[in-house]
C-alpha cells in the first residue's frame, strides 16, 4: 500500500484553512498505509481510526461553521456526507473491535479495507463536494 501524496492541482480547494486541514487529514490516512507495511496489530488500526474520527469531527465543524456563517445553500447535503463518514467509521471501529468476522480477519486485511474506503471517500469529498462551497467562501473574503 503506497502513500497518497497531496496533489495541489487536483486536491486543493484554494482556501488555506481548508487545504491545511485536508493535508493533515491525509497525513492521518497515510498512517494506515504505514500500519499495513509494518504489519500492525488491530489495536493500532483502531487507534488510527479513532484519530480519523476525531480529526474529521474537528474538520467538519470548521466547514459547517463557515457554511452557517455564509449561508451555504447545500449545507444539508454536505452535513449528510459528514454524518455518513462519521457513522461509517464508528461502525468500522465497532466491527474491528467486536465483530466476530473482523476478529478473525488479519489486521492487514482490516487496514487495507479501511485505507481503500477512506481514500475513495477523501478524494470524492474534496474533489467534488468541497469544491461546491469554494466560491461562496472566497466571495466572503476567506482565502
Amino acid at each position: 500500500m503506497k502513500f497518497m501524496h497531496w496533489n495541489n492541482e487536483k486536491m486543493a480547494v484554494g482556501i488555506k484553512l481548508i487545504d491545511d486541514q485536508h493535508k493533515e487529514f491525509l497525513k492521518i490516512i497515510n498512517k494506515l498505509s504505514t500500519s499495513i507495511h509494518r504489519h500492525s496489530q488491530k489495536k493500532d488500526i483502531v487507534t488510527i481510526v479513532d484519530e480519523l474520527i476525531n480529526y474529521a469531527t474537528y474538520h467538519f465543524e470548521t466547514e459547517e461553521k463557515l457554511f452557517e456563517k455564509f449561508q451555504f445553500e447545500e449545507i444539508d447535503n454536505h452535513k449528510k456526507e459528514h454524518e455518513l463518514f462519521h457513522s461509517k467509521f464508528l461502525e468500522l471501529k465497532d466491527r474491528i473491535s467486536n465483530n466476530e468476522l473482523y476478529l478473525k480477519k488479519h489486521a492487514i486485511d482490516v487496514a487495507s479495507d479501511t485505507f481503500q474506503f477512506i481514500i475513495n471517500w477523501f478524494l470524492e469529498h474534496i474533489v467534488v463536494s468541497d469544491k461546491k462551497y469554494v466560491q461562496l467562501l472566497k466571495d466572503n473574503g476567506i482565502k
